[in-house]
């Protein structure tokens, strides 16, 4: 059996602990810019707005993220890899993409609406091909409308959605409209996200 301290990725090694403390720190980072966009929303804060927010230099910011787009990439990416474990897993097993997960994905949106700014802001931002977050959100975009489409083939396979559903087209909708919904919840400060979202769901039954 070989020596575990041997090797230069065991937890007790200098490197593996240096690395571990720059990754708590890095998300120490991330958690304090959801912070500030749930209690300010986004404004175009730039790197010195969100520094003096976190009590840092801009500097120290940039020792973790390559640049402000960097930064809020990240906030994007880890406020949807904590709704991993709530929303995929049952038990130990990995949930199938359901209409119901999506549901639940959107309500964590409108629940966080300084968040929910956020995304919909640097979306329409990254729209510019030539935009460092361009290919970020064209993937993430592509893998929604990918997991909603499968859904709906299941929810048809089993006799919940109508047969004649073009499965990436109602995707495609779904995911427009949910968009659409929070931005008018946004303006207006009225209506129920949930609720239209899942009169629209309904709409597609069997």
């Amino acid at each position: 059996m070989p020596d575990a301290a041997a090797s230069p990725f065991d937890a007790r090694t200098p490197r593996r602990r240096g690395y571990a403390k720059g990754a708590a720190k890095r998300e120490a980072i991330l958690r304090g810019v959801m912070e500030l966009m749930n209690r300010e929303g986004y404004t175009r804060q730039s790197l010195r707005d969100i520094g003096e927010a976190l009590g840092m230099e801009p500097a120290h910011i940039l020792y973790y993220f390559a640049n402000r787009e960097d930064l809020l990439q990240s906030v994007i990416a880890l406020w949807d890899s904590d709704s991993i474990p709530s929303l995929r897993e049952t038990g130990t097993r990995a949930a199938p993409p359901s209409l119901d997960l999506f549901v639940e994905a959107v309500s964590r949106n409108v629940g966080a609406p300084g968040m929910g700014h956020l995304f919909l802001a640097f979306a329409a931002e990254a729209v510019d091909p030539e935009h460092s977050a361009h290919a970020f959100f064209k993937q993430r975009v592509d893998r929604v409308q990918h997991d909603l489409a499968q859904a709906i083939c299941a929810g048809q396979a089993c006799g919940k959605l109508r047969a004649g559903l073009d499965p990436d087209q109602s995707a495609r909708h779904l995911m427009a409209l949910a968009d659409g919904l929070q931005l008018q919840a946004m303006l207006q400060a009225r209506g129920d996200v949930i609720a239209d979202l899942r009169a629209a769901i309904n709409a597609l039954a069997a």
